[in-house]
């Protein structure tokens, strides 16, 4: 039996790009890479894979595979599949991995397993850029070319603040898919334009900043919203670095030992679930 942990990934801009073949398509941006991490045992098993009690079926021909040799995944997350923490893409390297494992040895490179887990996203409908993020791992990491790795490139930012990140679910729902569909001809134009301030000064500071704005240009943090996200802060003003939303994540960087009063303030009408507080993920994927 082989453990996987496998960080979060919460982008907080991005720029998706579409080329020739999966080698050339991805993201560029930057995002935050949370612990704790998504957990996947690799086990025997005849029925497909499965995410905190919900089985995948059909969910993509290598899973199918992997089940015909009774071969299946049990993972666990602390946010559930398809909110925007990039557990697709803890599916996709999990699922890699096993494969590789089967086919081609017993401990496949990293990054072959990124190969095929980025192919598997982008079959599935997943992240663009997620996996190369999760494989990299650093806590702050930016996606200067899109592409799994060997392909594209991911670098760490240094982080020399000492944080939590609190993530609330909004009750709306939308897929990735769905996401990319309606929004990506403006993630392209904003996605550039919060890229470029962001290279000019890259630090957490600037990232916050740049997040918060890029999530209000293309649409997920309303004027309302922002209002009530606000106000129920307010009285934590001093010691929360800022907020951004992704799809339907509120994500909040604060002081440590700030979670609870965190996640008072974000069930006061705006969140119907507030997961833990989470730390910046320094490493990425770990076998055990």
């Amino acid at each position: 039996m082989t453990l996987l942990e496998v960080p979060l990934n919460v982008s907080g801009f991005w720029v998706p790009v579409r080329g020739t073949s999966y080698l050339d398509t991805g993201s560029l941006g930057a995002s935050l890479t949370l612990y704790p991490p998504a957990v996947f045992r690799i086990s025997w098993g005849s029925g497909s894979p499965s995410i905190n009690g919900v089985y995948l079926e059909n969910y993509h021909e290598v899973s199918e595979y992997l089940r015909r040799r009774g071969i299946t995944l049990y993972g666990n997350s602390p946010i559930p599949l398809g909110a925007g923490s990039a557990i697709s893409g803890a599916v996709a390297i999990a699922l890699a991995y096993a494969y590789l494992s089967l086919t081609e040895g017993s401990d496949p490179s990293m990054s072959n397993v990124g190969l095929l887990a980025h192919k598997i996203e982008l079959d599935t409908g997943g992240g663009l850029g997620d996996v190369i993020c999760q494989l990299t791992g650093g806590g702050l990491v930016l996606r200067c070319r899109p592409g799994p790795p060997g392909y594209g490139e991911a670098v760490r930012i240094p982080v020399e603040e000492d944080v939590e990140i609190s993530i609330g679910l909004l009750s709306r729902r939308l897929t990735t898919r769905e996401m990319l569909e309606r929004y990506w001809r403006t993630f392209i134009e904003v996605g550039r334009r919060a890229l470029s301030s962001f290279l000019s000064r890259p630090s957490l500071h600037t990232f916050l900043e740049v997040s918060r704005w890029f999530s209000a240009e293309v649409g997920f943090l309303t004027p309302e919203l922002a209002s009530k996200l606000d106000n129920v802060l307010a009285s934590l003003s001093g010691r929360v670095l800022g907020y951004f939303i992704k799809k339907s994540l509120v994500v909040v960087v604060h002081e440590p030992g700030l979670g609870k009063p965190v996640r008072d303030a974000l069930m006061k009408g705006l969140c119907y679930y507030v997961a833990p507080p989470f730390s910046l993920a320094r490493e990425g994927v770990r076998l055990h």
